[in-house]
């Protein structure tokens, strides 16, 4: 394949499959990251966080996580230089909808991180400025703008304001949001 610059692609049933991305999606994504990351550090949990990192769903789905969250002690063993991308999935999956991700696709790598043994998945949604927080046999949970996002019992002591996620979008211009 050639280098594309600037593009991101998973790899769904065999084929390449661009994911698009746009600087909302980007901006929510980073700000979560930073969120999880400075937690991670300030408390100083054994935990890796990461932006964009893959995950082997099966030999022929590879997926890239927008925000991934996971104990140190699940990554004994791995070596990537000589297995490529870990076949499991992280404590705390992150994904942030962007433009054109339609449902069914959110609802596919939500059954597929879970089926991999994630904890909990959150999906943070730019437009109505909410987090839903999806685990397996339990019932969502839905935060929005005016509510405090917990990341118990996945990540202990992590809790900010929603407003605090979405907060860097109002530096944006409103047809900017719109249009992500």
């Amino acid at each position: 394949m050639q280098e594309d610059p600037g593009r991101r692609y998973e790899l769904v049933d065999g084929e390449l499959v661009d994911l698009g991305g746009t600087m909302v999606h980007g901006i929510v994504t980073s700000r979560i990251g930073s969120l999880l990351l400075g937690h991670v550090e300030d408390a100083d949990l054994p935990w890796f966080v990461g932006i964009g990192a893959g995950f082997k769903v099966n030999g022929y789905t590879v997926r890239l996580v927008d925000v991934s969250a996971m104990q140190l002690a699940r990554m004994t063993g791995y070596n990537e230089d000589a297995d490529g991308f870990p076949d499991f999935a992280p404590d705390v999956a992150v994904e942030v909808v962007a433009q054109g991700n339609e449902p069914e696709k959110v609802e596919r790598k939500t059954a597929e991180y879970l089926a991999l043994g994630t904890r909990a998945v959150w999906i943070a949604d730019p437009i109505p400025r909410t987090v839903t927080i999806r685990r397996s046999g339990a019932a969502e949970q839905i935060f929005d703008i005016d509510d405090m996002l917990s990341g118990e019992p996945e990540i202990p002591g992590f809790s900010c304001a929603v407003a605090d996620i979405f907060t860097v979008l109002d530096r944006m211009s409103p047809p900017a949001i719109q249009g992500y």
